[in-house]
């Protein structure tokens, strides 16, 4: 993450959200563990509130999990597994923080395209065992849900009113494009959650934890993206006000070079 943006993962707005948004699949933990070359040392760069890092600790020796956030390593402490021994909560950019270990699995988060990869990937290479495995995880939010089409509408209207950018249905290309001079790709597994419920008030206060619909970017803005939000999930949801959908996340692995 660099220094110039992803600033909004530092405010309490924004932290104090990220409890809303979906869990990633069981198979995500399962296939790091399956693939990973060596099970001493872990690296979880951008590691947020330790979506990865906690669950993983008990399949590692060591787990360093790396943000620079101290809200968010804060939470991620005061969460189930955040006090496990063996994660060295770590607060600094991921281009510029010390490392002590050779890991045997990296990890980037729905974090890797905050991150200078000019100066990330030399780096960390100096610290992979030989045979290690880096892997990026995209994507943790609604999944093909029965508002699909609308929240596309939505999003086309939105995104570039608060960007000043078109929205992208499909950023995987020039996801990749960024830093695939640094890496050789392996495997791509695209990984579906169990069904998740969540409120209508939940899944939009969810929508203020990701950067391009913080409170604050959103301003006087708000009440009307919440009206908006609420009055197109509304119809979807049951007579108590819950949503059911499913999370798709993306698992590309990769070797450094």
């Amino acid at each position: 993450m660099s220094q110039q943006i992803g600033r909004s993962f530092m405010d309490a707005e924004v932290v104090d959200l990220y409890l809303h948004r979906p869990p990633y699949p069981q198979r995500l933990y399962d296939l790091l563990v399956e693939l990973a070359p060596g099970r001493e040392n872990l690296l979880d760069l951008g590691c947020g509130h330790g979506k990865v890092s906690r669950p993983l600790s008990g399949s590692f020796e060591t787990v360093t999990a790396v943000d620079p956030s101290a809200r968010m390593i804060a939470l991620g402490q005061s969460l189930s597994l955040g006090d496990a021994p063996n994660i060295d909560w770590v607060e600094g950019y991921a281009e510029e923080v010390p490392l002590a270990r050779s890991f045997d699995v990296v990890v980037a988060a729905l974090s890797i395209h905050w991150m200078d990869h000019a100066r990330l990937f030399p780096r960390i290479a100096q610290h992979m065992t030989p045979d290690h495995l880096f892997a990026v995880v995209e994507g943790d939010g609604a999944h093909a849900p029965p508002w699909e089409g609308d929240w596309q509408d939505f999003l086309g209207r939105w995104v570039p009113e608060l960007t000043g950018q078109p929205f992208v249905t499909d950023r995987s290309p020039a996801f990749w494009e960024a830093y695939q001079q640094y890496v050789d790709v392996g495997e791509v597994f695209e990984l579906i959650s169990d069904p998740f419920q969540q409120s209508v008030d939940d899944f939009i206060l969810c929508q203020h934890s990701r950067d391009t619909f913080t409170i604050s970017k959103l301003g006087a803005r708000q009440a009307r993206f919440d009206d908006e939000l609420r009055a197109l999930l509304r119809e979807h949801a049951d007579h108590n006000g819950i949503l059911t959908y499913r999370s798709m996340t993306k698992l590309t692995v990769a070797k450094i070079t």
